[in-house]
């Protein structure tokens, strides 16, 4: 790895019993109104598009792109939050307090303003977490980090779990009633807010040497061959998984494909049966995270989602969707855990913010760009073309990986 620039001491992890269980307490407290947006942002939003306003496909795609718009915009976010020399958490509320906004709007009611408002809130959820990644660098040890944050991760599937269960019953007792289910999120954003407002954080240190920029670090990727190389596999990989994620709603829900499932089965399928995988799986993970080699870890994660996709769309029977949707919930535990915190592995103290930047701008540009791909592919070719398409993607994403876990083995 390149050595850069080095950043002052307020980067390196806390030896502040007081600050590492108040960090611990409070992101599990946020985790509870997390994990209630989940299911909004993963799934429910989506239906409610299908299935009140048959809404086109591009809208689908825009509404499946939402959280890819928060990613793109996190680089500007984290370069705002560097210059005005603000705890990290704090501005991280304010955003919070926006996307509340926005939710608030889309209940109230015609699909443009549903479309708009979605996009505010779940944009907001998604824009704060290199500020998340940095404050988990600065209170958490190296030893123990994976298995705090699994802590908080492992309450907000727990949460998802119950509140897509119960988003789906409610949407399909009450259809009309769709609305309810926004303003649910917007109180759960402004919890979410609150305890991002009170979790000890720092500002993110200059950078010695570089004149600060809103665009991310691409300097990063010529100076830093792992984070290049990790960075192009999870490309491969993310863009095979984002681009099938919203088609599970329209498979489950449009009738062409034979499955003709109601809300509450596709929160089922979608939320409440990954989530409780996830939950059973994620302490696991967590420890793996600390002990397992990155590079064999991610290949492992990577399988888990080539499996699913072969078991969820190859049909239409009940076992094969349960069967993908386990798969799914087992490697979303592995792979939201190394999404969040592989940076703290590679990145020098004080710059996770940055790499953190640059792995969220990517995954916002697929992010944004899959989902709108996927439902433009799907009115051309079948949804089974369109999942084997997704499953080499990520099969090629395990063979870029594959020289460096070898690297690693030998190295251990």
């Amino acid at each position: 790895m390149a050595l850069l620039d080095a950043p002052d001491d307020r980067s390196r992890p806390t030896d502040d019993d007081y600050i590492v269980r108040r960090t611990q307490l409070l992101d599990i407290a946020r985790s509870v109104p997390a994990g209630m947006l989940l299911p909004l942002e993963s799934s429910v939003l989506l239906t409610i598009a299908i299935t009140q306003f048959d809404a086109p496909g591009w809208v689908k795609g825009v509404i499946a792109a939402a959280s890819g718009v928060g990613l793109l915009v996190s680089p500007v976010v984290t370069e705002a939050v560097r210059r005005s020399g603000l705890p990290a958490m704090r501005v991280a509320a304010f955003i919070s307090t926006i996307g509340a906004a926005g939710f608030a709007v889309a209940a109230v009611g015609p699909l443009a303003l549903l479309v708009v408002g979605s996009i505010v809130g779940v944009a907001a959820i998604s824009a704060s977490i290199p500020l998340l990644t940095a404050t988990y660098e600065t209170n958490f040890s190296t030893a123990d980090r994976g298995k705090r944050v699994g802590r908080g991760m492992a309450v907000r599937v727990a949460v998802s779990a119950l509140a897509g269960l119960a988003m789906g019953t409610y949407l399909t007792a009450h259809a009309g009633l769709w609305w309810h289910l926004l303003l649910a999120g917007t109180v759960a954003l402004l919890a979410m807010a609150w305890t991002q407002r009170r979790l000890p954080s720092q500002p993110i240190p200059p950078i010695d040497g570089r004149h600060p920029s809103a665009l991310p670090h691409f300097h990063l990727l010529g100076e830093d061959r792992q984070l290049r190389l990790t960075l192009i596999a999870w490309m491969f990989m993310g863009f095979g998984n984002l681009m099938l994620l919203p088609l599970r709603v329209e498979f489950l829900a449009q009738s062409r494909y034979g499955v003709n499932a109601d809300a509450a089965k596709i929160t089922m399928l979608t939320v409440t049966v990954p989530s409780i995988v996830r939950l059973a799986c994620m302490p696991v993970f967590g420890r793996l995270f600390d002990r397992m080699s990155f590079f064999s870890a991610r290949i492992m994660v990577n399988l888990l989602f080539a499996i699913y996709v072969g078991a969820f769309f190859s049909g239409t029977g009940n076992t094969g969707l349960i069967l993908g949707a386990v798969a799914f919930g087992v490697g979303s535990a592995g792979g939201d855990l190394m999404w969040t915190l592989w940076v703290t592995k590679f990145a020098p103290p004080g710059r996770v913010a940055d790499y953190m930047g640059l792995h969220t701008f990517f995954t916002g540009i697929r992010a944004v760009s899959a989902p709108l791909l996927g439902f433009v592919v799907i009115e051309r070719f079948d949804l089974s073309t369109v999942a084997i398409i997704a499953a080499a993607l990520i099969v090629v994403s395990s063979l870029v990986l594959l020289p460096e876990a070898r690297l690693e083995r030998r190295a251990g």
